[in-house]
């Protein structure tokens, strides 16, 4: 890629339409950067694979992991009044959700305006005020139809179409501060993009699969797939993780904005390599980059199933600190990105076969 700039690379990829099962345009960016970075090709999950072209065939196979999809929503129906019912894809705040803007795609693959509206307040009772956060199923996607006819033929939706929000990124340099939707985890995949960048033409002793794994928010679907034809030796999973930093006790604070990448020793889907794990961190105190561990109590992520496939495989996942992730907005630092891309590329390049074995 010419004029390969990170901030360009992360804006195309958080603007980008791809909520699970929908990622087409992002895998379109993501060819785009890594068009002279090796072989590319993709299966029928949306997974999209990228064969190093240094690779030699004969050695150890780091893959390399970040989701490619995005929290999201399906149309379900259209109301009489021609108000869309809508069903999550992934798991959203769903106090972030009512008067958010969104995008709705038509039966054209034209992306609509819309608003997630409820009932206005002036029209609540006494107890619909006092209810606290709304149900999902009383909100709905308002595109600006009258009738259940102008939703279908004048603005041509339908049901099983996919819906995103309509954030659009922006960086503050003054303040080193990135805002955007869906750094969860196109910020990760930003990063694993940008370490295959840095290590082009070096020669390393093994051999890298960059992996962008398809649905990871409904359940890592396509990395289930993904790890079945990449067959690693070790990974090294990229994630845009939630920062804990505005709202936990200092003294339990583990994943803040500015800090380092953070690296889990545990989540509710996996237990880290813990050998691997302190390598990593021993490598990052020893190269003077700052990183962050954690112990965390919720969230799941691709590497759990890369864990406990083929016959066990290393894993260590690097997340950039993301505030509120999984809803309309999210605010993230290039400080942060730039941390997990060196200790990545740090890491790749110290790794060995006797190394990898010993984990």
């Amino acid at each position: 890629m010419e004029n390969w700039n990170s901030v360009t690379l992360i804006q195309q990829l958080s603007d980008a339409f791809g909520p699970s099962g929908f990622e087409d345009e992002v895998l379109q960016v993501a060819r785009t950067w890594a068009k002279d970075i090796g072989r590319i090709d993709e299966d029928h999950m949306r997974n999209l694979y990228i064969h190093r072209k240094e690779n030699k065939g004969n050695r150890p196979r780091l893959m390399l992991d970040a989701h490619s999809d995005e929290v999201g929503f399906m149309i379900h129906s259209i109301k009489p009044n021609g108000t869309l019912r809508f069903v999550t894809l992934g798991g959203w705040n769903t106090m972030s959700l009512s008067s958010a803007d969104v995008l709705v795609r038509n039966a054209d693959g034209k992306y609509i305006p819309g608003i997630i509206a409820c009932k206005p307040v002036h029209f609540m009772t006494a107890a619909e005020k006092n209810g606290g956060i709304p149900e999902l199923s009383s909100l709905v996607i308002d595109i600006g139809a009258t009738s259940f006819e102008e939703a279908v033929h004048d603005f041509r939706i339908r049901i099983g179409e996919p819906v995103v929000p309509a954030t659009r990124f922006h960086q503050d340099t003054v303040h080193d501060l990135l805002f955007g939707k869906a750094f969860d985890c196109r910020i990760g995949v930003a990063a694993l993009l940008e370490v295959l960048h840095r290590l082009e033409g070096v020669d390393l002793p093994v051999d890298i699969i960059g992996v962008l794994s398809s649905q990871e928010e409904v359940g890592e679907r396509g990395c289930k797939v993904s790890v079945m034809r990449a067959k690693p030796d070790i990974a090294f999973v990229f994630e845009g993780c939630p920062a804990d930093d505005t709202f936990t006790e200092p003294y339990a604070i583990q994943t803040a904005l500015k800090k380092g990448s953070m690296f889990r020793f545990r989540d509710v889907s996996v237990i880290c390599s813990p050998r691997y794990q302190r390598f990593v961190l021993d490598l990052a105190a020893s190269k003077d980059i700052p990183v962050q561990a954690s112990v965390r109590e919720g969230g799941g992520n691709d590497g759990a199933i890369i864990h406990t496939s083929l016959d066990g495989v290393p894993v260590v996942v690097a997340g950039v600190p993301v505030r509120y992730i999984h809803s309309m907005n999210c605010i993230s630092s290039m400080a942060d990105f730039e941390s997990t891309v060196r200790i990545a590329t740090e890491t790749i390049r110290a790794l060995t076969p006797d190394i990898i074995a010993g984990f």
